[in-house]
């Protein structure tokens, strides 16, 4: 067999998989030997299942993803700013070194806040540790950015993401790595596959923490090393209405960046299950580090990042704990039982996303179209957020207004049989702005609107039947120099008729 595919399974029924030689003509296939599943191949890569109804939200972000038209990652550069953030490390005065280093890259503010952060977790982990001939897999590795020290530095790299345009870039930019399509909670990989696992602020972005974690541990061999980093938790007794209130002027969440925050016993809860089968450690970012007990700092302490005992009094305050992120270090002690997860036969293959994200005029209709019933008509205004509302560009709902403010770009998804029009009365923020309205990724309406209320009637397609259909007003133009308010609208009296 294939050694590029000897630690692969079938995601349906857990059988060995195994290439196919489909001829010069057509593209490879590989297939599984027990209930015969063959697996989508998009854009060079093979893709491992498909998407349910509970990736419907993070779908959002997929084609929110591949509408932005990225390219791959420059190696080059990746090497370099990765060099850039050793040296900052190193420098024994770091704001000397911002100062006075030729490149200016350094003195951007996510340099030394947020990548330099992510890295300094990522250096204490891996401290330490051989990565030569190491089988590595990064698990949500986006484009590879962070994939690249590794591959670097001698190891065996597999990368996986389930968003098949991401996955397509990543190996055009990271050649050297393997790149896999698949799912956190379903990972089509064998048991005890990989030396290190690894997920670089990636598991808030997941379907599932505790599934992702419990497959991530069964993929990893007895002595090997599970690490994740770059995480923000919540106090475990909060519920959604936390996150309403940080993301509710969140850029890239209003823009259908699918963020979360998570709960802390999601995390540790599922690691502790395990006792004497793995060794465990913490690393909490805390607003309040005298809080701690036992605790050291990591690196200079400029975050506040401390390694932390999992004693009960610590484990107790970061249940509690409010603005805290959180970095999980597990060595895997002996071989663990862990049922490997399964999908069922998907209802929306990989293949025909990428499909539909190929033209973005209409990538979000034909998404929306497969839409949950339960997102169609949602109340507008409405009384309470929701995630749906949030992705697709509305902050929350406000007590006694009797309008909804969306943010650039924002979205409804309607079922309205025997309609013919659809009217609304909007008005800028801080206005004037250019308004363009699509139904179905066609634009409908073009109209500037003013600080006034006006009104706006756009046609419903007369195919629509009962089927869903997307809405989507758009403020367009240049934004350079616009703040987050002059780029919002507000909403009211949404009629069709």
């Amino acid at each position: 067999m294939d050694s590029n595919v000897a630690d692969l399974r079938c995601v349906h029924c857990g059988d060995d998989v195994r290439p196919v030689n489909s001829g010069q003509d057509r593209h490879p296939e590989i297939h599984c030997l027990g209930c015969g599943s063959a697996f989508d191949y998009v854009d060079g890569i093979f893709f491992f299942g498909g998407y349910e109804p509970p990736d419907f939200l993070g779908l959002i972000e997929v084609v929110a993803t591949g509408e932005m038209n990225q390219t791959p990652i420059d190696i080059d550069f990746a090497r370099h700013l990765h060099n850039l953030l050793t040296d900052y490390h190193h420098a024994a005065d770091k704001a000397e070194f911002i100062r006075t280093h030729p490149d200016d890259m350094v003195r951007a503010p996510w340099f030394s806040e947020h990548r330099y952060h992510e890295w300094m977790q990522t250096d204490a982990m891996l401290a330490g540790k051989d990565l030569v001939g190491k089988k590595i897999l990064n698990v949500g590795a986006g484009f590879g950015f962070d994939s690249v020290p590794l591959v670097d530095a001698g190891a065996d790299v597999t990368c996986i993401d389930y968003a098949p345009t991401i996955v397509a870039l990543g190996k055009k930019g990271l050649p050297a790595a393997r790149w896999v399509g698949g799912f956190s909670h379903a990972l089509p990989f064998k048991d005890e596959s990989f030396d290190i696992v690894l997920a670089n602020a990636a598991m808030h972005h997941m379907r599932s923490t505790p599934v992702a974690l419990r497959e991530m541990l069964r993929v990893l061999k007895p002595g090997g090393f599970m690490f994740t980093v770059g995480d923000p938790i919540r106090p475990d007794d909060s519920d959604d209405s936390l996150e309403f209130e940080v993301f509710n002027r969140h850029e890239g969440v209003l823009s259908g960046v699918n963020e979360g925050i998570i709960r802390f016993s999601d995390f540790y809860d599922t690691l502790a299950e395990f006792g004497d089968q793995i060794e465990l450690a913490l690393i909490a970012s805390v607003q309040d580090p005298s809080a701690l007990h036992g605790a050291s700092p990591v690196g200079d302490g400029a975050f506040n990042d401390f390694w932390v005992p999992c004693w009960p009094e610590n484990i107790e305050y970061l249940r509690q704990a409010h603005g805290a992120g959180l970095c999980a270090a597990v060595k895997k002690t002996r071989s663990i039982e862990l049922p490997a997860e399964r999908q069922s036969h998907y209802v929306l293959p990989a293949g025909i996303l990428a499909s539909w994200i190929g033209n973005p005029q209409t990538a979000f209709s034909r998404l929306m179209a497969w839409a949950p019933d339960d997102l169609v008509n949602l109340p507008f205004p409405g009384t309470a957020q929701d995630w749906f509302s949030l992705l697709n560009g509305w902050q929350r709902p406000e007590p006694g207004q009797e309008f909804r403010r969306g943010f650039q770009r924002a979205r409804w998804l309607l079922r309205s049989p025997g309609a013919t029009s659809l009217a609304f009365s909007i008005r800028a923020a801080d206005g004037p702005r250019e308004l363009e309205v699509y139904v179905n990724g066609l634009k409908a309406k073009s109209s500037e609107i003013h600080s006034e209320w006006q009104r706006i009637e756009v046609e419903i397609p007369g195919n629509a039947g009962g089927l869903p259909f997307l809405v989507e007003l758009r403020v367009v133009g240049n934004f350079d120099g616009l703040n987050f308010d002059q780029r919002c609208f507000d909403v009211r009296d949404r009629f069709a008729a």
